[in-house]
């Protein structure tokens, strides 16, 4: 019996390992605040160990994204603050590199901030199918599973998600060049 426990602690501690950052980039990404994402991926990986069974470690990343996902919803329906964390957070968020060219850097800064700021603007399963097909790279098979969506549905979602991601952008556009 203490074989398998030990098969078990070694399998979870590979799951964190190889899905932590994930996680909690997709958790940073939804949430906007880096305590909820820390709580809510500790709280991922603890339903994990509880409830994930090695038999079941082909499906794990889709799994993790899932719980992850339904902890970020759950979380955001209690908040009242939702939207004025989000707006702190784009308005603070910097992130910064000491390498390269300082005016490379700040138009790819106000790119990425531009485009967090468009995905912020659309609807959770919007950002969220976006995300996780996008930044982590999941297959339609991943994203159906994670989100409890078939197959045509994630190809419907994730066009719908995608055509209301240029709108938001190309709106952007319109309005700096009429500014201009």
């Amino acid at each position: 019996m203490e074989g398998g426990a030990d098969l078990k602690k070694y399998m979870f501690a590979e799951l964190f390992e190889k899905y932590r950052l994930p996680l909690f980039r997709y958790l940073m990404q939804m949430s906007r605040n880096r305590e909820t994402a820390e709580e809510l991926l500790q709280e991922t990986f603890y339903r994990a160990m509880i409830s994930l069974k090695v038999k079941n470690m082909v499906q794990a990343r889709a799994w993790l994204f899932k719980v992850a996902r339904n902890l970020y919803i759950d979380q955001a329906r209690k908040s009242k603050s939702e939207n004025k964390m989000m707006e702190k957070l784009i308005k603070d968020y910097q992130p910064s590199s000491k390498l390269g060219n300082p005016q490379q850097q700040l138009e790819s800064k106000n790119r990425q901030e531009e485009l967090e700021h468009i995905l912020a603007k659309l609807p959770e399963r919007m950002q969220t199918i976006i995300y996780l097909r996008e930044i982590q790279g999941f297959s339609y098979k991943e994203l159906a599973t994670s989100m409890d969506l078939t197959d045509s549905q994630v190809k419907t979602t994730l066009h719908r998600a995608r055509q209301k991601f240029q709108q938001y952008d190309q709106e952007r556009r319109e309005l700096e060049n009429e500014k201009r």
